[in-house]
Order: structure tokens, then sequence, then C-alpha cells
């Protein structure tokens, strides 16, 4: 049998989140040896917490600055995203910016490579070792998606762009990696997706367990599909996740002023939950997102208000639904795959859109719309609705064409307003590279929106 050893500082993590060493073989101060599967399966846990992407709440357009939070002095939260907010193309140098995710996400692709690499050659039955390998495919292929979307070009836009680094084994590398295009990382997430999905499809399902599951990497390909534009690829896998969830939760039974909201297994439709942590900073819905809730629609109150009394624009703590995998995606992926597939299907689409609906809306009324682009339209937006503060927006906005938004932006009560712009298509929709990477790897090329020009802000009143 292989010992495959890592270093204590691998597991770092792990110590931190309470998972204690018991189950780690001591071998000397410097190194540990997994001995077996269930081993690894705890090993992995410590590597199944998608964190550090703080910068997608305050990149797109679903956010904005709450403007009861100021006094006469400067805001400290909101200046340590300010270089973030205002699209700034040294966001990361920063002084107490926010952190990138570019190296802590290669951390955690490095514990799952770690994982990958020995799991095969421990003991433990066949099933124990392939579920352990499932979720190692699945939690990687989630990684690199994040990061692909972050800090390389769209797929629909430019797939021959660069992309990030694939590393795929846990060895270390001493002169550095290239870039790999974004289509070589994409190849690359459906493949490690397509045999996660095969490995979990052998055995019975497990939810609830904050790992992820057969269900959400099926969620996963269909997002991913969607992004690529196979459109019949993410109805095939929206199709299996669909069949093998618990139904969507129906909102409109759950009383208002549940503030904890979407952060319980509990709720049927939570296929993986991996954040939760509640925001509270700031930065509240902008009014353009909150405009676009209707009457009825339970998911208005149970996110974006302390209670059914507390207004929207001065929230008291946390807002928002945490970081998930639900079944609602699936909806969505296949409702928009099926308007825009070759042999386009405007009925079943339409009807997964009322299906969601009918699960948020009090008193919903099924419509009926038999325009694809109305329909694509409709299916765009309860899309924002949905999955706002989740992960999406900005990469959405990102697949629909790069458009131009906007944030107005101050630092102490009595400033006045400044707006900035990010134009249509601008380089800042694929973020720098952090140069302390770039200086660690001498092979890695730097993104073109490194070198935009300052942003400088516009005073509102001027607009």
């Amino acid at each position: 049998m292989k010992r495959f050893k890592l270093t204590i500082l691998s597991f770092v993590g792990l110590l931190v989140t309470g998972a204690c060493s018991d189950f780690l073989e001591e071998k000397s101060q410097d190194e540990v040896i997994p001995s077996t599967a269930t081993d690894y399966s705890e090993i992995l846990l410590a590597y199944s917490n998608p964190g550090g992407y703080n910068m997608l709440s305050v990149l797109d357009d679903d956010i904005e600055i709450n403007d009861l939070q100021y006094n006469d002095n400067e805001n400290s939260i909101v200046k340590q995203h300010g270089g973030v907010f205002t699209w700034q193309p040294d966001m990361w140098e920063w002084e107490n910016g926010i952190k990138d995710s570019y190296e802590s996400t290669y951390t955690q692709i490095m514990g799952v490579n770690a994982v990958l690499d020995g799991v095969d050659d421990v003991e433990g039955s066949v099933e124990e070792k392939e579920v352990v390998k499932a979720q190692a495919l699945g939690l990687r292929a989630y990684y690199y998606f994040m990061l692909v979307n972050l800090y390389g070009e769209p797929y629909n836009y430019n797939k021959k762009a660069l992309g990030v680094p694939l590393k795929l084994t846990s060895a270390l590398l001493e002169n550095g990696i290239t870039r790999n295009t974004v289509e070589e990382v994409y190849t690359r997430i459906v493949m490690d997706l397509e045999q996660a999905s095969a490995l979990f499809g052998k055995y019975s399902k497990r939810r609830g367990d904050f790992r992820i599951n057969g269900t959400a990497t099926d969620i996963l390909l269909s997002r991913v599909y969607l992004y690529m534009e196979e459109w019949d690829r993410a109805i095939e896998a929206a199709n299996r996740a669909i069949k093998r969830a618990e139904g969507l939760t129906d909102y409109t039974t759950v009383e208002a002023g549940n503030q904890f909201y979407m952060t319980t297994y509990e709720l049927s439709e939570v296929e993986w939950l991996f954040d939760m942590s509640i925001t509270n900073f700031p930065f509240v819905p902008s009014g353009d997102l909150l405009s676009k809730y209707t009457n009825g629609d339970k998911r208005e109150t149970l996110w974006f208000n302390a209670n059914g009394s507390i207004s929207k624009r001065a929230q008291k703590s946390g807002w928002g639904p945490n970081r998930t995998i639900r079944i609602s995606e699936a909806y969505l992926n296949r409702a928009e795959a099926l308007v825009l597939s070759q042999n386009a299907n405007i009925g079943e689409a339409l009807a997964d859109l009322n299906e969601l609906r009918r699960h948020r809306i009090v008193g919903y009324q099924d419509i009926s719309i038999s325009d694809a682009t109305i329909l694509l339209g409709e299916i765009r937006v309860e899309r924002r609705l949905e999955l706002c503060f989740d992960g999406h927006r900005w990469f959405d906005l990102r697949r629909y064409g790069m458009p131009s938004i906007s944030h107005d932006y101050k630092l102490k009560k009595n400033d006045a307003w400044v707006t900035y712009v990010l134009k249509e298509k601008d380089p800042l929709y694929t973020l720098p590279i952090p140069r302390a990477v770039i200086l660690n790897n001498v092979k890695l090329e730097q993104n073109p929106s490194a070198n935009a020009p300052e942003r400088i802000g516009v005073p509102k009143s001027n607009l």
C-alpha cells in the first residue's frame, strides 16, 4: 500500500474547524499519514467549505451602500470594500482591503488533490473510497469553476482566453505553472463533475452533512453546461438533479421574520449548505433588485427583513439567503436551456417557471407566455430574484454580455455621493490576478484589467 504523506500545515483548516486529528497517525512533527478511507473523508471535510468569495457580494448590481449606516467618521467597512466595489484595477492592493480568493482557493484545491492522490491506496470498502473520490472531484470542479469565472474571460465570449492554471496533483512545483485556457479549464470541470456524478449515482443519496452530494453535483453540472451554452446537456443534468431531489420548499407556508432562513437542511430543497455566515456590513439589496419582487413574494420578506416591520433600507443585522446549492437552481437552469436549445420547448420552460413561483409567491396564478424572448427575460429575472447573493449574479452578468452597471459610493455621512461606472464589456469584468501571486509564479501572465486606468467617480448630481 502506498504511504501518502501530507504536511501538518495542510490540516490547519481541519484543526480549526474542530474535527480533531485522532484519526491521523502521527509519524513525526511535520507529517501525518492517513491510512483509511475514513481518514481521507475527514480530511476532505476541512476542504469542503468554499468560503473566501466576499468580492462576489459587492461586484454586481444587486447591492448598494446603506446610507443609514454612516456617521461623521469614515465607515471602515465601506472603505475596506472600496477597491472592489468601485472596480479598481489595483483592488487587491488596497490597504486593509478585502482579500482575493485566488490563493485560498488553490489551498483548497491542494487539499482536495491530496485526497484524490491517496484515497485509492488506503484501507476501506470500494463504496467508501468512491464516495470520497466523488466528493473530492465535485469540490475540485467547483473551485475551478469559481476561479475561471473570476480570473478568466466568460466562456461564451472568449473561451480561448487565458483562464487559470490547472493543478491536478498535490505534488509541489518548483518553477511555477502557466495558465490554461478558459476552454481547457471548463473541459476539466466537466470531466470531474461527470465522473463525480457517475460515482455518486452508484450509491444511496446522502444529504445533510455539509458535504457535496450527487444532486448538488448535477446542479453544478447543469450550471456549467448552461454557461457553455450546451443546452441539451444542461437539461439532462438538471433532469437528473430534479429527479433525485426532495422537491422545492414551499416558502408560502413559512412564517415571516425567520431571519436565519436558508441555514438549515430541514428545508427540502437544500442539497449542499457550505457557508452559514450571515451578511452583516453596511450594504443592502439594491433598490433595482427589490423593485422586481412582486406583492406576496415571500423571498423579499424572509431574506431582507429582520422581522415583518423593519424597513428594507434599515436592516438590523443579517440579510439574504446563505451560501447553498438548492434544487431551485436546477429548475431555472433547465428552463433557460429549454428556451435556448435548438429544439426549444416553451411549454416545459414555462412550466418550470410557474412551478418555482408557486412555491415562492402567495396566491400565485400561473402565467401563459408563448414568445421565447419574453419568456427568457422572465426566467432571467426570476433567476436574479431566486439566486441573489448566492454567488450567481456577477457570473450571470458576464455571460449575458457584460452590460454597464454603476455603484454610488461615499465614506462619510456628509460626503457627496460619487458614481462609479463599469462600462459594457469592461476589462474589469475579468478580475486582475493579485500581484503577490504573479511575483510568486513567474510563469503567470497578468490580465489586461490590471493595467486599466484608475476608476474615477463622477458626482452623482452631474449624471
